[in-house]
This record gives C-alpha cells, structure tokens and sequence, in this order.
C-alpha cells in the first residue's frame, strides 16, 4: 500500500511539473488575476514535493549520488555567481529588484525539482501512463487555447492563446501536441482523429505564436530522426518539402498575404536577422574573454541575456562552467538506442528534450529555461534506470550460467 501511494505521488509529480503545470498559467488570462497568485502557490507546492520525495527516494538518491553532485555542482556554483555579480556589478533598478526571485529560481525552480525527478525510477509502465494522460491533456488545454484565441481574444500574431506565457513558450506547447500526436498516429494508425484534430491545433498554435524556434526544433528533429532512418527516398523528400517550404515563405513574404510570422521566417532565412540577439552573443562573448576562468557577470546591466546557453555558461561561469556543464550531462554517454526500441513511450521525452535544447539556443537565459532542465533531468532518469536494468539483466544471465 506504502510503495502504492509512492507510485502514484512519482507519477503525478511528474506529470505536474513536466505538463500539468500549463494548467497554472491558463488561468491568469481568462480570470483577469495577475499570474503570480497562481503560479507562485504551485512552484512552492512543487517545492515541497519534490523535497518530500527527495526523502522517500533518498536510497536511489544516494545510488545515482555521482549524477546528482555533478548537478548540485552546476547550479550552486551558478547560484554563487548570481550572488557575486548582484553584489558588484551594475544593474538598472528593476532588474536588482530580481535579484532573490533569481535565486529562488536558481534554488527552488531548477536545482531541488530536478533532485526529485533523478530520484524517481521511470519505469516503462509509468512513461506509458504519462505519454497517454499528457497527450488528452494537451489536446483539451490547447483546445480550449484554440477556441479562446479564435473567439475571445482574436489576436493571431505572437499570440499565446489562454496561456499566461511568452509566445514563444506557446509555440513550443504546440509543438509538443505536434509531437505527440505524430507519436500516436504512429503507434495505432487505426485511430486517426485524435492525432489529426491534435496535429492540426497545435500547428496552429504554434502559427499563432509567430515563433521560429519551433520550427527550427521540428527541422532538427527531422533530421535527427532521418539520420536514424537513413534511406534515400526519406532524404529526397526532405530535400523537396525544404525547396517548396523556403520557395513558399518568399513568394508569400512578397505578396500581399504575408502575415507577421512569415515576414519573420523570410527575415531569418533569407537576410539572417536575428532581432537583436546577434548584439547580445558578442556581448556574452566579450565578457567571457575577459573573464576566461570564472566567467564575469551572469545577466546584463538591464536583465538581459546572450540567448544563447553555450555563449551564457561561458559568459556567466568561465571555463569552470562549462566543465560542470558537460559533467550537468555526463550520463547521456549510457544512452543506447535500444532503451527506446524496448519502450517506444519513452522517445517523446527525447523528443521533448530536444526541442527545448534548440529553444535554450535562441531564448530565455540559464535559470528561466525550466522545461529544459525540467526534461534533461527526466531523460537522464530514464537513461539511468535503463542502464541499471540493463545491468542487473546481465548480471542475471552470468549467474545462470555460473561458475560450476
């Protein structure tokens, strides 16, 4: 009964903090309520959560503590920087106002929730159940999105539907119902409608939120999943739908159809703007320069960032930043192809990983890009658990067979 309720505290857990949290921010726009009143009650109900299941789980913490010290590591450091760069660099007056919602989120936001997450076993059982509840949930989340933004709020451009969000976080929620539903038509292609109905509103959202960074995710997916394939006819469609996509912005940019988010899709592929974010890369890169080894201060003067977390690292913590990056990481080299073929359920988290690892690229700075961390902490779960019972199926076999 106690390993029962464990279970089910693991799996809703989860499912709060990877999707059940859109849930929050839908609330905000509708109730005309600031956002706050929401959402600070549930990331301290997370919070407690987690630090509870830290508790539960704490012989598993204790096994995978070489994975958790390495993350410790990274974000305390990064947390100790924060506090040195508040302390002795300039910032304008509404961004030092920031400075301990910063290390809340540092602390409380990224560091503990992802402890909890690396403490729980995610078996194959528990990923189907999640993939299977966060795919009717996004459908009827997005859905009531759609039809908000369709009859309430009629804005179609760089617009985030009910969600209480930046439009680009918006678009990246679509693109998860986009994966999703992909997942599922291929899973049973019997059962089409729910995959198309959720495929085609989460295009939408996505168009609505006039972001790019999602379609960037979907190309490098594509090819990801291509070089796996890795048949010639997959690469000569790709190579046909990208000439008719790129021939079709700008065509469309150059008549009077064009919308904000093909203006801005033309901007990117065909003049290379970046809106700004190219001043600010130069910028992470300069102080990093100058400050090689620990790295200068983690934010800009007026709260800004390089919009890039490869640029962002080394800006923020030097050299020594980096390393306990690829040490944050270290447990992806476990990672093996057949963990996927053996629970099919588990390759949307990977999915999911991947495109936020395209977003902490081009958006947000360090401790704000929570879905990222949010999924690089259950995919190494994942990766770990699979490779202990990989172990443990190994060590099994010998004993059979045994010395005799």
């Amino acid at each position: 009964m106690i390993a029962l309720k464990k279970n089910n505290l693991e799996f809703l857990f989860l499912f709060l903090i990877t999707f059940g949290y859109i849930f929050i921010y839908s609330l905000a726009l509708p109730t005309k309520i600031p956002n706050e009143y929401f959402s600070i009650p549930f990331k301290s109900m997370v919070l407690l959560a987690s630090l509870y299941l830290i508790f539960l789980n704490f012989d598993n913490v204790i096994k995978r503590k070489w994975t958790i010290i390495c993350i410790g590591l990274f974000w305390l450091f990064y947390a100790a920087k924060s506090y040195y760069s508040f302390q002795n660099y300039t910032f304008t007056p509404e961004a030092k106002s920031m400075q301990y919602w910063t290390y809340f989120k540092i602390i409380c936001v990224n560091l503990i929730p992802s402890i909890a997450i690396l403490s729980i076993k995610i078996t194959k059982e528990m990923a189907e159940k999640l993939i299977h509840l966060t795919f009717h949930f996004l459908l009827i989340m997005i859905g009531i999105s759609c039809l908000y933004t369709i009859f309430i709020s009629q804005t179609f451009s760089r617009a985030t539907g009910i969600f209480d969000r930046y439009y680009i976080t918006a678009g990246h929620y679509g693109l998860c119902l986009m994966i999703l539903s992909v997942f599922y038509y291929f899973v049973n292609s019997k059962k089409i409608v729910k995959p198309a109905l959720g495929f085609l509103m989460g295009l939408f959202t996505v168009y609505i939120s006039s972001a790019r960074s999602p379609v960037l995710a979907t190309a490098v997916i594509i090819l990801i999943m291509l070089l796996y394939i890795n048949k010639l006819k997959y690469w000569l469609a790709l190579a046909f739908f990208i000439l008719i996509f790129v021939a079709g912005i700008y065509f469309i940019r150059n008549s009077t159809y064009a919308t904000e988010y093909i203006v801005r899709l033309y901007d990117a592929i065909f003049e290379g703007n970046a809106y700004g974010r190219s001043y600010y890369l130069e910028k992470g890169w300069e102080i990093f320069e100058n400050n090689i080894l620990f790295g200068g201060r983690t934010l800009f003067e007026n709260w800004m960032y390089p919009h890039n977390i490869f640029v962002e690292v080394p800006m923020a913590m030097g050299i020594t930043g980096g390393i306990l990056l690829i040490l944050y990481f270290k447990d992806l080299w476990k990672f093996r192809l057949e963990y996927i073929k053996q629970n099919i359920f588990y390759l949307p988290y990977f999915l999911f990983f991947i495109q936020y690892w395209v977003l902490v690229q081009t958006s947000y700075c360090i401790f704000d890009n929570v879905e990222f961390w949010c999924f690089a902490a259950v995919i190494i779960s994942i990766i770990l658990f699979c490779y202990d019972e990989k172990i443990k199926s190994n060590d099994s076999r010998g004993n059979a067979t045994g010395n005799y």
